[in-house]
């Protein structure tokens, strides 16, 4: 143990630590070289050909093909699974379509499909971002306007449009493609081209429709309250005359489709406004009926009462 002791204090410490080092960086090296030997086999053995590369971008395309087919893209509400779908497919695709492929014919042609696949998805993506943007819009105003009723200066056909909307659906209509475009391997790598810009185009009207029932809503609602107050203070003539406007505003058609869409759960069906202004328009009939000089005063607040029971019964209606 002296002998041992003694040989550790003789041992320069500084060369000591340089010893290490050394075999540090040696093994050390060493074991990376050999750890990027084995990784780089690994990733050439696991690397997919490029036939499994293409089939997985075609399964790919085909079963998001397969998804929007099977969904009603009339739905506003579907958006948003649609975009996901495609934002993923479009994902999973656009690593595969970035890379050399051989001078091979039959490779070209399925490389090629997929790309004008790729194309037609992402003009799809911008139609349903319009989509959204549009739903966004009506469904924030809508929420307004069955708030406040009467005494809002909103004015949702001046403030609300589709325009980008259909625009966008214009352009998803220039990009449809032959069949033989955007088949592979006997498998269609888009939806019903024309089935999905029809279902976007209703879709659009649902919009449409929606803007037209806030402004009857509120057109409505500002005429009621002015005939009933007129009504109330025996100026008969003034009572028609708003009554009448708010009959006029009623009369819109908004119920030919889309019928059961909803924006939010904040809000109303297209039927549920159909119900709502049907009990607007006989609480109106009730008033106007009662405003002829004919009746008597009995009569008259019998049918008053009559009328804003049905007012009372479609602000009933209101989930808010």
């Amino acid at each position: 143990m002296d002998s041992l002791s003694q040989y550790l204090r003789d041992l320069d410490s500084e060369d000591i630590r340089g010893e290490l080092t050394r075999r540090r960086l040696l093994y050390g090296g060493a074991a990376v070289v050999v750890g990027r030997v084995v990784l780089s086999g690994q990733s050439d053995e696991d690397q997919p050909s490029i036939e499994e590369q293409l089939t997985t971008a075609e399964t790919q395309f085909a079963s998001t093909a397969t998804t929007i087919d099977d969904t009603d893209v009339t739905d506003p509400q579907s958006i948003w699974k649609l975009r996901d779908e495609v934002d993923t497919a479009v994902d999973t695709v656009a690593p595969i379509l970035n890379q050399d492929f051989p001078n091979d014919p039959e490779i070209e042609q399925r490389v090629s499909s997929l790309r004008t696949a790729k194309e037609y998805y992402s003009i799809f993506l911008m139609s349903l971002a319009e989509a959204e943007s549009t739903y966004r819009a009506i469904d924030n105003t809508e929420i307004d306007v069955l708030n406040h009723g009467v005494d809002t200066d909103l004015n949702p056909r001046r403030e609300l449009e589709t325009t980008s909307f259909e625009q966008s659906i214009t352009q998803l209509a220039d990009a449809e493609r032959e069949p033989r475009e955007i088949t592979s391997q006997g498998r269609t790598l888009v939806p019903n081209q024309q089935a999905v810009v029809s279902s976007l185009l209703t879709q659009r009207e649902v919009f449409e429709r929606y803007i037209r029932a806030q402004q009857s809503y509120l057109d409505s609602a500002t005429a009621i309250e002015a005939g009933v107050r007129a009504f109330e203070q025996s100026r008969f003539d003034d009572a028609q005359a708003n009554l009448l406007d708010a009959r006029d505003s009623l009369l819109i058609s908004i119920f030919e489709s889309g019928r059961s869409y909803r924006l939010s759960t904040m809000g109303l069906t297209l039927d549920q406004y159909e119900e709502l202004f049907r009990l607007r328009e006989e609480g109106v009939s009730e008033l106007l009926a009662a405003t002829k000089e004919s009746v008597s005063e009995s009569e008259q607040r019998s049918v008053a009462n009559t009328a804003l029971n049905k007012f009372f019964e479609a602000r009933d209606l209101l989930p808010i």
